[in-house]
């Protein structure tokens, strides 16, 4: 992403990337950026095993073992046994999450290095907070708009309970990632 650009317009790209991200994920914006970064890494190695993406990312084996599960599950990666040990799982990324990871590829002139970097200094901005792309979106809409009104933020979210919508961004104030102002 340019350095060059003004913040409304950067927070602008920011909310698109997160947009293409959601829909590479299953269209789960309750899902973690976590899981963005390790659906990153595995299109960056195709037929990576879990092993590998430990050694690259740092992630504990546990919490992997659960990412990788939940993106199976949904259906963002495909498994695939490997022809020289039958114990070892090669990791592909699934179709529609290819599509739309490219998509957010492109801000990053389909630089996976860069997409990952983002993430991950995404995910050390919340601190302690562990961020779910809803989180992230909630962050670039504020970031993108000069007056925010909750309704301003909920119309740009991705058609969730209003309540879970409101729980996270009371929580994003609670641990002050963002300030809340006025009435409202």
């Amino acid at each position: 992403m340019s350095q060059a650009m003004d913040p409304k317009e950067k927070a602008e790209r920011i909310g698109h990337i997160i947009d293409h991200l959601v829909d590479a994920l299953g269209g789960e914006p309750a899902c973690t950026l976590r899981r963005a970064v390790i659906l990153a890494d595995i299109d960056e190695f195709p037929g990576t095993t879990q092993a590998e993406i430990m050694d690259r990312l740092g992630a504990h084996k546990s919490a992997l073992n659960r990412d990788i599960e939940w993106l199976y599950d949904y259906g963002c990666i495909m498994r695939q046994q490997s022809g020289r040990d039958g114990r070892e799982i090669r990791l592909h990324i699934a179709g529609y999450s290819k599509k739309n990871l490219d998509l957010s590829l492109d801000y990053f002139e389909k630089s996976h290095k860069s997409l990952k970097n983002f993430l991950i200094h995404y995910i050390n901005l919340f601190g302690q907070h562990r961020p779910t792309l809803r989180d992230a979106k909630i962050v670039a809409t504020v970031g993108s708009l000069k007056t925010v009104k909750r309704q301003d933020v909920f119309d740009v979210l991705y058609n969730g309970p209003l309540t879970t919508d409101n729980r996270a961004l009371n929580n994003l104030i609670a641990a002050g990632i963002l300030q809340k102002t006025g009435n409202d």
